[in-house]
Formats: structure tokens, sequence, C-alpha cells
């Protein structure tokens, strides 16, 4: 079995090769296992006892010796339903933690903000704001030299997750393209289209109080400016863009 499938599932790569290593014999002292798996005594005792709290390898006394095997690999599933009743616990936490730590940014929040996110993770994170900024304000997400393309091209799975969150919220959304591009399949969407000679590597987006820059080139930077003037301002140019776009 490949050690990177289990260690996608949640086990640290200690854990994801003592599984494998215990799942190829009917058990294994923990000096023999540290042998297989070049980890120090130490470690491997950490390592069994992380996996037997898991569910995944138990053990029996021999002569005074500790003797560890794999529990059936559909121990597997037992454990991917605790994690995910963990994290529904956890989720539950962080609901009731929020207003509190909402309350703590919101003391020196200042009336501009600028973040600068890099990587498919900050993207990510920019877009789910775009969303969350829309819904506070009520307002539509707009967006010109839209590179949605690109997007579709980088985060295929999260890309369509994305619509369909915007969708069910019915958030409404106007794009300015240039012409020769395909637009995506949006929900609740509208599309016009500008000269090629307006060509840029950058996508501005205007949701609720903030405004967003996607450098979706090489390296992903997306810089997100929360400010009430300044999504205004931003808002006004989208809209004389827009007058003069073809549909």
């Amino acid at each position: 079995m490949d050690k990177a499938r289990l260690i996608s599932l949640g086990l640290s790569n200690r854990e994801a090769e003592t599984y494998l290593v215990l799942l190829k014999v009917p058990d294994a002292s923990a000096s023999v296992i540290s042998s297989k798996t070049n980890e120090s005594r130490t470690n491997t005792y950490d390592t069994l006892s992380s996996l037997i709290k898991k569910g995944l390898v138990s053990y029996v006394i021999k002569n005074n010796v500790k003797y560890f095997m794999s529990s059936s690999p559909k121990r597997l599933t037992d454990w991917m339903e605790m994690k995910k009743a963990e994290l529904v616990e956890q989720e539950k936490e962080v609901e009731k933690l929020l207003p509190d730590l909402l309350k703590l940014k919101s003391g020196f929040e200042k009336k501009t903000v600028v973040e600068v996110y890099e990587g498919i993770g900050g993207l990510r994170t920019v877009l789910n704001e775009t969303i969350d900024s829309c819904q506070r304000t009520g307002s539509e997400f707009l967006i010109f030299g839209a590179l949605a393309h690109k997007l579709r091209e980088l985060d295929p799975i999260f890309h369509k997750k994305y619509y369909a969150k915007r969708q069910s919220l019915g958030i409404k959304t106007r794009y300015i393209f240039l012409e020769g591009i395909t637009p995506p399949k949006a929900p609740l969407a509208e599309y016009r289209y500008l000269p090629k000679h307006y060509k840029s590597f950058v996508a501005t987006a205007v949701h609720g109080d903030e405004v967003s820059f996607w450098l979706l080139t090489d390296t992903q930077i997306t810089i997100l400016v929360k400010s009430k003037e300044f999504a205004e301002s931003y808002r006004s140019n989208f809209e004389e863009l827009w007058k003069i776009a073809r549909p």
C-alpha cells in the first residue's frame, strides 16, 4: 500500500511506516519495528502509543515482552468516523469562541486593512471572504479583468464548491472578461466583454466593503483590501467599464 495515501488520511509519516510494517507480520516487538522503520526505540514507542489510541494497533505480552500487531484494516473506517465526530465538536467550539475572538479583533482594527496571501491556500481564503463580505452587506460580486478560467485550472474541486456555495446563498455576480475568454458556468451571473488590449495579469474583484486583487501567475498572490471607501471607488470604476463592455 502507498504510504502517502495513509498520510493523506491523517497519519503521520512514522505512524504510516509503522502501520505498514505491522500489516505484513503477525506481530512484532518494538525493537524489530524500530529496525524496520530506522527509528529510535523511543520514537517507535511514541508512534505505537499513538496508533493504539487510534485503535489501529494492539499488543500482547509474551514472556514479559510486548508484541504489537495491527488491527483489522477496517478499523481505519472507525478511526475516520471518530475524526469526523471530533471535527464536529471542534466546529461547535469554534462557533462558541467566535463572538469573543471577533470582539478582540475589532478592538484594534484599522479603517483600512491590507492583507497579502500566497499560494492556493491564500487564494481559497480570499475567495471564501468574497462570499462572507457579500453575505454581510447583501451586495453583488463584481469582477473585472476576470481570470476565472485560471481558477478552474488551478483549483478545480474548490472552484465547484465555491460556485455551489455562492448559488446557495443567492449571490449575484457580474463578470467583465476579455474577448475570446470562455466564461465559467457561474450561478446567477451576467457577462460582458472588453477588447483584448485591456489585457491584465491581475483580476480585480469588489465584494461588500472589500476589494481583492488576484495575481494568478506562476506564484499565486492575492491581496485583500478592507475599506468601504476603497470598495465604493472600485465599484464606481466597474460600473463605468460595464457601460462600455459589450454583452
